[in-house]
């Protein structure tokens, strides 16, 4: 029995909307060691969805399908499945009810358009909604089980978390054991230099790697060989020899870790709060501290000292400091982070002032200039950074990375 995707969708394949229920969907698969094998997207075209399930329909197949089941003429789902089941569509009153008492709770008026909404193949199994209006439904059609579900991510999502097992567990398949794959997250270090890293260590060969960059960080996933006593052994001192090596470029462990939130671990070890000024990274620093639970702890301030006149009203840099090196500077970046220290009442503030392009740059001072800055009580450290040939957003990115980078190796005392 093989798992499969079928997304349905003409916005999917213009480019209009980005597909991400297939990736949530092989993320909760590989969480339960169970592979997807194929993903496929089609239009909102009758032939093209009837055509799709006759084609996984060849083998034995749990085909979890996602989209055409709104209200509009384009939503074609329900009727394709129905055709290659050879059964008529029904209108289950029940779903109806269901749907109606949605919109009622809402105060909403519902349309006619959305009782179409309740119909199902003959036969189907009705799967309740309770993100949104359109039920999803669950069809046989000899070795193929298909469940389709609303194209809706919040709803997709929602649906396949409440259900996943249970569908797995109807046609044979069950979650497997985790394995011994771990997985490390790091900053810092390009993949290629990763490489050269790790190949360059005793045990390399004790392992499996999978390199997973998401830019500008890596998910680097390391496995044993196989399951021997000796096989184990070696990977436990190659994960030693990999720590060692890469050092403070290793900020955490498992697909649910981030930056920010390794940065915020750090500061809570020492109870350390920390404050942010930021020029041309725009609030993305403090945006990315703040997305995690529990920032509060330790993120004190944020202030987005835009333009030359807010470094002086907010953060007390000097004017003449400015006139005389520039904002884009060692100096103007240092004044920053003891401004945003001072303000603040925080441990250690760190400063961001760079040229983030398209335009701006000067040859002594080229676009992707960057300027970091820390300061804390008693000292301060200040490095410039060449970040090179990226557009805007890149920059940005990067650039808040480092400072995240520099914010909690300070922390841990690896600066």
């Amino acid at each position: 029995m093989r798992v499969a995707f079928l997304a349905i969708g003409d916005e999917l394949l213009r480019g209009e909307s980005r597909e991400g229920n297939g990736y949530f969907l092989a993320q909760q698969l590989s969480d339960r060691r169970v592979p997807l094998e194929q993903v496929r997207i089609v239009a909102d075209d009758f032939s093209a969805v009837a055509q799709a399930l006759a084609d996984f329909a060849s083998s034995p197949t749990l085909l979890i399908c996602s989209g055409g089941l709104g209200p509009t003429d384009d939503d074609f789902t329900r009727a394709a499945v129905a055709a290659a089941l050879g059964v008529p569509v029904i209108r289950d009153l029940e779903a109806l009810a269901a749907i109606q008492g949605r919109f009622e709770a809402l105060g909403r008026p519902m349309h006619p358009a959305n009782a179409r909404q309740a119909d199902f193949p003959l036969g189907a199994e009705v799967i309740a909604n309770p993100f949104g209006t359109a039920p999803g439904f669950v069809a046989h059609q000899g070795e193929l089980t298909a469940v389709c579900l609303p194209g809706v991510p919040r709803e997709f999502s929602g649906m396949v978390q409440a259900h996943l097992d249970s569908w797995l567990r109807r046609v044979g398949l069950h979650a497997q054991a985790p394995g011994q794959e771990v997985t490390l997250r790091l900053f810092g270090i390009p993949e290629s230099d990763m490489q050269g890293v790790l190949s360059g260590l005793p045990l390399y060969s004790a392992a499996k790697m999978r390199s997973l960059p998401t830019w500008p960080e890596i998910r680097l996933k390391l496995a044993p060989l196989a399951g021997q006593a000796q096989d184990l052994a070696e990977f436990k001192l190659f994960l030693q020899q990999v720590h060692h090596a890469l050092g403070w470029r290793i900020y955490g462990e498992g697909d649910a870790d981030s930056h920010p939130a390794a940065v915020l671990r750090a500061l809570q070890s020492r109870d350390l709060r920390v404050a942010v000024a930021e020029s041309c990274t725009g609030g993305l620093i403090a945006q990315l501290l703040t997305s995690v639970p529990g920032a509060s702890r330790s993120v004190t301030a944020g202030v987005v000292a835009y333009a030359n006149s807010a470094k002086t009203a907010l953060l007390g840099v000097e004017a003449a400091l400015i006139d005389r090196h520039g904002a884009v500077s060692k100096e103007v970046a240092e004044a920053m982070a003891q401004g945003a220290l001072q303000v603040s009442g925080a441990d250690v503030a760190v400063a961001t002032t760079g040229i983030a392009g398209p335009d701006g740059g000067t040859p002594d001072k080229p676009v992707g200039t960057l300027w970091l800055a820390l300061a804390w009580r008693g000292g301060q450290q200040s490095v410039q950074l060449q970040l090179l040939g990226l557009g805007r957003a890149r920059f940005q990115l990067l650039a808040a990375h480092h400072a995240l980078s520099w914010v909690r190796r300070w922390a841990l005392a690896v600066l």
